[in-house]
């Protein structure tokens, strides 16, 4: 009796996670389809025009920061309003660029950190952002800390020893000469085209006269 008993629970359990998963299932059904899909195409006529003013270098329009009488939201705005958006969520990335741009780099970071990248080169790029974001605040810990990241999270041709080279430099400045030459070799050892490959056997030779 017991036995049975026990069966049955554990049946009761059983069903009741799949219906509980079925809700799920239909209440994001619902959402998308009533919700985002309508937020989504607004969403995407309003960067469209924010992103038309940063290409024409009207960076303060194109972020609309402080939410302007005006007939558009600008990247600050998309990102409010449409957070769940894939266009609300590429706007907290321009919005971080803008920040940056215009030297509010405490808001920069927020926006970069909120920001969700998926492809090969944003992770990587997002990161970097928010190390020369600390970089200007002049916490260069925090500032390593993020070039590491970024040189990491995606290895690539592009991001990965530029980033390894920003890495590089800061620790120069911060006398962190053994950590300095770690990184500079990482791009002489991987990375043979890298833009600022000179610079980098400079750096060394200059290591390892200090060292």
């Amino acid at each position: 009796m017991n036995e049975i008993k026990k069966r049955l629970t554990k049946n009761n359990t059983i069903f009741f996670f799949i219906f509980l998963s079925i809700i799920i299932i239909v209440i994001c059904f619902f959402f998308k389809k009533l919700f985002l899909s309508p937020s989504e195409k607004k969403a995407m006529k309003e960067l469209n025009y924010a992103q038309q003013y940063l290409y024409q270098g009207f960076i303060d329009k194109a972020l609309n920061r402080k939410k302007d009488k005006i007939n558009y939201l600008g990247f600050y705005g998309i990102a409010s309003k449409y957070p769940f958006t894939k266009a609300g969520n590429i706007s907290k990335f321009y919005a971080g660029i803008c920040y940056y741009k215009l030297g509010y780099y405490k808001e920069s970071i927020k926006m970069m950190k909120n920001f969700s990248a998926k492809d090969e080169m944003l992770p990587a790029i997002k990161y970097g952002m928010i190390g020369d974001a600390f970089t200007q605040m002049k916490n260069k810990k925090e500032a390593l800390k993020n070039y590491i990241i970024a040189a990491n999270i995606r290895e690539n041709e592009i991001t990965t020893p530029l980033y390894y080279y920003k890495a590089a430099l800061l620790s120069f400045s911060m006398n962190q000469y053994k950590n300095s030459k770690y990184f500079f070799q990482k791009i002489e050892n991987k990375y043979p085209f890298f833009l600022y490959r000179k610079n980098v056997e400079k750096y060394l030779m200059f290591i390892e006269n200090k060292l």
